[in-house]
């Protein structure tokens, strides 16, 4: 569960971006978060993360909560191969992997025979399989996206998508995108919340 109440959000202080800002995102719910370019909304996921701090308000989340988050600009690390870099956040965590549970992945992600592949010579679609592998391996609580499908074309788009959402659902992760696209949001979310300037 994600438990956002929050009175201001600033860069400067006296200079709020966003105010009055009060959602919950039950346990294992796929939340969208919407609204205008520039209007804070990937500062949101950012406080959850704990990556900006310049706020007034409180953030509650089960203590000892794993969080992963994905940007648009997902980066695999390029001399790793897709096995590695899959497996990366829990080895630096545990120091081993369970390889069987990373061969069951990476088969449900469809991408068997790429495991000893470059990011580079992967497609749009495989890279972004691929990161989604990273995450799903490292077994977070909750997920934050930004944006994460909006260099796909449609259809390619639709498939991770669906992938995702497989994934999210027998995982029980609790989820928050941001997307600019109502179509995204009905599609993946359960609700969605819009952010509006004052």
């Amino acid at each position: 569960m994600i438990e956002l109440d929050i009175q201001t959000i600033y860069y400067e202080p006296g200079q709020p971006i966003l105010e009055d800002i009060s959602f919950i995102i039950n346990k294992g719910e796929i939340a969208a978060l919407t609204g205008a370019s520039g209007i804070g909304k990937s500062t949101i996921l950012k406080i959850i993360a704990g990556i900006h701090t310049r706020y007034k308000g409180r953030i509650t989340i089960p203590k000892n909560s794993r969080i992963a988050f994905i940007s648009q600009n997902n980066c695999l690390l390029p001399w790793k191969t897709v096995y590695d870099n899959i497996v990366l956040l829990r080895k630096i965590e545990k120091g081993r992997v369970d390889k069987k549970r990373a061969r069951e992945l990476i088969e449900s992600l469809g991408l068997s025979g790429y495991e000893k592949q470059y990011p580079l010579f992967l497609s749009g679609g495989q890279y972004q399989r691929a990161a989604l592998g990273q995450v799903f391996f490292y077994e977070p609580d909750i997920i934050l996206m930004d944006e994460p499908f909006s260099a796909l074309d449609v259809k390619t788009k639709r498939e991770v998508q669906d992938i995702f959402m497989e994934l999210q659902k027998q995982h029980t992760i609790t989820t928050l995108f941001v997307t600019h696209n109502v179509e995204e949001a009905e599609y993946m979310g359960s609700r969605i919340l819009n952010l509006e300037s004052k």
